[in-house]
């Protein structure tokens, strides 16, 4: 029998057996739970009968893991429990967790599926940092964050990680209990897919559905959207990395003119994309940039970097209309949406603590942070990557089945099929880097407007850029930045298209 098992980690005083206690009295009370203890702080375990303890010390730990494994192994072999919770020693570097845990022999028994940091904010700043290296690779293999109150009005993480305080108890729950599909269920999946498919081939045919051809159009895409993908990723984890939030706040101009014009320069200059933008967003406004710019920022930047005029470039041959079009739209739209803030103000934009992603204090050496930069990368690609791929898959499904109303580009089909993909762009919330490729394969099927639509909004607004937002904005905040990005992009898209949009031949 696998056991699931959780992990907490962090710091000494930082609440782990806090949490543990929190967890196993009130929200697993009626499973059994072996908690297994690496370090013993100032608070006890609690005592209950669901409840049974293994308790190891540092030296133990250094000198006999795998001995310690063993016993693990033996106790839940002959008395198996519903649910493991480690707390993790917070001096000792994860590594030797995941060599002790993640080995062949411990696979039958425990299946480590949630990991969480627990950290004091008043201690987090200096505490972290002085750690180094060990505090890094907890934090690079949690899955979220658990903050005690402080004073503190600002954390910083060297990733995305959701951060939950005892305000957000709810949402801290709703995050252990979530649980990510696992590769062997996709593998499942898969084969499902191809004995679903075998079944169903002689009905496709008679629709004159080609496998082969959409087969070789996916691929085909696919092979190509990747390199941009990965340049992509690269580059903006580098800058997340190596250049900090307060280094580009001091180069803002506090003036309004001056502000919006080199927020369109800083968004050429740094090739990040809508995922690595929005956290610097965040840092400009705490810092008081003011918000137009911040906004003009972070719209503008996915759109017009050197990355996404390359991809666009080659996705589109190197028509040089459809890349002036679409840098030219994107960066009209930002000002302009951008200078909405200027003309009205919000009275309130933050919702609380704002929660950062770049952590330029944690790790001073240049091989921790090359290190950092590739993990960050890597997270980032197989994150977004999932939204290529399902994109990818429905615009190869467009080269099959082709409606008829939009593809003429005539009259409404133009108000339509700029609504349509500009919608599609929301849902499907591909990178920036690399969905020019996505969009030159629908260009036979939508008029040049739907894809401009597809091109210029997906960047700014879609579905992931609502949920990095919503962890640190105001609701009305949000909505009033997602109506008002949509509306500006459709009336300048549509504007261009009914005007110019028939001079670009793709």
């Amino acid at each position: 029998m696998i056991t699931p098992a959780w992990v907490v980690t962090g710091l000494l005083d930082s609440g782990k057996t806090t949490i543990i206690n929190r967890l196993a009295e009130k929200e697993l009370k009626e499973q059994d739970i072996l908690v297994i203890q690496f370090e013993n702080g100032d608070v006890p375990l609690v005592e209950a009968e669901h409840i049974r303890c293994m308790q190891y010390t540092k030296s133990q730990l250094e000198e006999v893991p795998y001995e310690i494994c063993e016993e693990i192994f033996n106790q839940l072999t002959e008395e198996p429990v519903d649910l493991v919770l480690i707390e993790w020693n917070g001096m000792e570097h994860f590594h030797t967790f995941e060599q002790m845990f993640l080995q062949f022999q411990m696979k039958p028994v425990i299946s480590i599926e949630k990991v969480i940091y627990a950290a004091d904010e008043t201690l987090l700043d200096h505490r972290i940092a002085d750690s180094g290296a060990i505090s890094m690779s907890q934090v690079a293999a949690s899955d979220c964050t658990y903050l005690s109150t402080g004073e503190a009005k600002e954390v910083k993480f060297g990733r995305d990680l959701p951060v939950f305080t005892e305000d957000n108890w709810k949402g801290f729950m709703n995050q252990l209990f979530r649980y990510d599909v696992k590769p062997h269920i996709w593998l499942m999946s898969v084969t499902a897919a191809a004995v679903l498919y075998l079944m169903i081939k002689p009905i496709l045919g008679s629709i004159s559905f080609s496998y082969d051809i959409f087969l070789t159009v996916f691929l085909g895409v696919f092979l190509q959207a990747v390199p941009f993908l990965a340049i992509g990723v690269l580059l903006s984890s580098a800058i997340q990395v190596y250049i900090s939030p307060d280094w580009i706040q001091r180069k803002f101009p506090k003036k309004v003119i001056p502000a919006q014009i080199f927020a369109v320069f800083a968004g050429f200059c740094l090739p990040v994309c809508d995922c690595a933008s929005i956290p610097v967003f965040k840092s400009l406004v705490k810092k008081g940039v003011p918000i137009s710019a911040a906004v003009t920022f972070m719209l503008v930047s996915p759109v017009i970097n050197p990355v996404v005029i390359l991809s666009t470039w080659y996705a589109f041959n190197g028509n040089l209309a459809m890349i002036g079009a679409r840098s030219g739209l994107g960066i009209l739209c930002a000002v302009v949406s951008g200078l909405t803030y200027l003309v009205l103000p919000p009275e309130k934009v933050f919702t609380g603590k704002i929660v950062g992603s770049i952590a330029e204090d944690l790790v001073d050496d240049t091989s921790s942070r090359f290190l950092q930069m590739i993990r960050h990368a890597q997270n980032e690609f197989f994150s977004v990557g999932k939204y290529l791929l399902t994109g990818i898959f429905i615009s190869a499904l467009f080269q099959q089945f082709r409606p008829a109303m939009i593809a003429t580009g005539s009259g409404s089909s133009l108000v339509w099929s700029i609504l349509f993909l500009m919608a599609m762009a929301f849902v499907l919330s591909l990178c920036s880097s690399s969905d020019a490729v996505v969009a030159r394969t629908m260009a036979s099927v939508f008029p040049v407007g739907g894809i401009l639509g597809f091109l210029v909004f997906g960047p700014m607004m879609d579905i992931k850029n609502i949920a990095m937002l919503i962890s640190g904005f105001r609701k009305t905040f949000i909505v009033r930045l997602l109506i008002t990005v949509f509306v500006v992009c459709f009336v300048g898209v549509f504007l261009f298209s009914t005007f110019y949009g028939g001079g670009i031949k793709l």
